[in-house]
């Protein structure tokens, strides 16, 4: 339940910094924005601060949360959560483009990108 929980917080974060990029926001608008708010707490303004340096280091491998996503989502009828499926297939996506050793706000950088393919 904790690593679901996490999912979608990184999940939040990267697809709202990529929407913010893809309408022509630059990341630390979007970050000084987010962050004045009351709405993150420290991980993820922890995990913005690395978005906005480029910095995809592994804290939490993309790999080693998709895993987890996957043992949730066997555990449980899945139709009943698409929401989790969705992002699951989302993740796998950017695993398979190479990047699941990263960390997996790395999802951020792949959305951005795809939106510019």
């Amino acid at each position: 339940m904790n690593n679901t929980w996490l999912a979608f917080t990184a999940e939040a974060i990267a697809s709202s910094v990529a929407l913010a990029r893809r309408l022509g926001l630059a990341t630390e608008t979007v970050v000084d924005a987010v962050e004045a708010g009351p709405l993150v707490f420290g991980w993820q303004a922890a995990k913005l601060q690395r978005i906005l340096k480029g910095d995809f280091s592994p804290q939490f491998a993309l790999s080693l949360a998709l895993k987890d996503v996957h043992l949730a989502l066997e555990a449980v009828d899945d139709d009943q959560f698409a929401a989790l499926g969705c992002l699951a297939d989302e993740w796998q996506k950017v695993a398979d483009d190479g990047l699941g050793d990263e960390d997996l706000t790395v999802v951020t950088r792949a959305l951005e990108q795809r939106a510019t393919r």
